[in-house]
């Protein structure tokens, strides 16, 4: 957590920088209302950020904190719409400036100012203008992403053709949800919500992918009861993700169990309907399991000792778990953590850093399905993706 932390820390100093240079130093006002204005904009970037220690190492949550944590996440969601169009007209600027920079003669270069231009009122009443504009561009957007995140998640079906499947497992239902993130800004209703939905599917099994939560166990226990009601004639399994690992991973394993989900640490459950049997397996997150001794993720282990079975599904809280699937000769992966990007424009930016973003895909044989997610992480905002519980059905191919 300490090593995000200060990622993030270093972010949020260099985005009250940036705001106050040239949203704030622009306004024709004195300077100590500015002074008020980037104290302000400090505190609501900063602020919030102090609750973090609070939800995952404080046994007891403050009802102070939810307050300020809904204003803090959805002013960060806010301000990160709004600097993307700022950043958009002042990084052509910018690159405009030097390149006319370099192409003058060296004498030239230190006699002349590097922003030399209009004249500075005109400069600053175009700021002004433009900034009112993304403003106005921003607010509704925000509002619309909060509207669309908070809803009641919309519900996917995913049909998954399996060659040789036995006739007793085509129509097989697995419901799966995925990053609910209870915790600063997620609580009891939500759950209540996603847990009526999901049963309203009758579906024949129950699947968690991992981020359950953010905060510790005796900070939200009341507000996760709900998942105690998931109900499905095969049960509810649950892989960890991430998240679980910064909010105390052993704690909410137990915790997970009281709720009667079974987790799947690197292990398989055999399902036996009568019909067909199901291999289904677990592997801790594939990142931060390796944090923690004995915890590593591992696809193989989860395939080790398997008894003879129709299909194969592993629960993998990250889509890049699907290499080390295919080798393990897993036939369906499902998965979670992207949440599809979130939210405009980080929604087509995470194509840059993630292979599996959203949706179905196949690798080497492996089919692999990622959710969106059924809640949300920091910001509550969803443009450009839902809220997603996924209905997935067996069918032979």
């Amino acid at each position: 957590m300490g090593y995000w932390f200060i990622i993030v820390m270093a972010v949020s100093s260099l985005l009250v920088l940036y705001l106050g240079w040239r949203l704030i130093e622009p306004l024709p006002l004195g300077r100590k209302r500015k002074l008020l204005l980037w104290f302000l904009l400090a505190l609501l970037l900063f602020g919030h950020r102090l609750t973090w220690v609070l939800h995952r190492t404080n046994k007891y949550e403050l009802t102070a904190c939810d307050t300020i944590d809904w204003v803090g996440f959805t002013f960060l969601g806010f301000i990160s719409i709004l600097v993307v169009f700022m950043l958009a007209r002042d990084v052509p600027s910018l690159l405009g400036k030097v390149g006319a920079l370099l192409k003058r003669p060296f004498s030239h270069r230190l006699s002349r100012p590097l922003f030399a231009g209009p004249d500075r009122n005109r400069r600053r009443f175009l700021v002004n203008l433009s900034n009112g504009v993304f403003l106005a561009a921003a607010v509704p957007m925000a509002g619309f992403g909060v509207f669309n995140a908070r809803r009641t998640p919309t519900v996917l079906s995913n049909e998954i053709p399996l060659p040789g499947l036995p006739d007793g497992l085509d129509g097989f239902t697995i419901a799966q949800i995925s990053d609910t993130h209870i915790g600063p800004t997620i609580r009891a209703e939500w759950a209540r919500r996603v847990t009526d939905a999901v049963n309203a599917l009758s579906p024949d099994l129950i699947v968690h992918t991992g981020d359950l939560v953010d905060g510790s166990v005796d900070g939200l226990k009341t507000d996760i009861l709900p998942l105690a009601d998931l109900s499905a004639p095969h049960g509810v399994w649950f892989c960890t993700g991430n998240h679980e690992y910064y909010s105390g991973v052993f704690e909410w394993l137990e915790e997970a169990r009281r709720l009667g989900m079974r987790p799947l640490n690197n292990e398989h459950a055999v399902i036996d309907t009568g019909g067909g049997r199901i291999l289904l397996g677990g592997v801790t997150d594939l990142r931060m399991g390796h944090t923690v001794p004995g915890q590593a993720s591992s696809p193989r282990k989860a395939m080790e000792g398997a008894p003879d079975h129709d299909v194969s599904v592993l629960l993998a809280h990250e889509p890049d778990s699907v290499y080390e699937a295919a080798e393990a000769g897993f036939d369906v992966q499902l998965s979670g953590h992207t949440h599809g990007g979130q939210y405009f424009p980080y929604n087509l930016v995470i194509h840059l850093f993630q292979t599996f973003v959203r949706g179905p895909y196949v690798h080497r044989g492996t089919q692999l399905y990622v959710n969106m997610g059924t809640g949300y992480w920091g910001p509550p905002m969803r443009i450009g993706t839902v809220p997603e519980i996924t209905l997935h059905i067996l069918r032979r191919a």
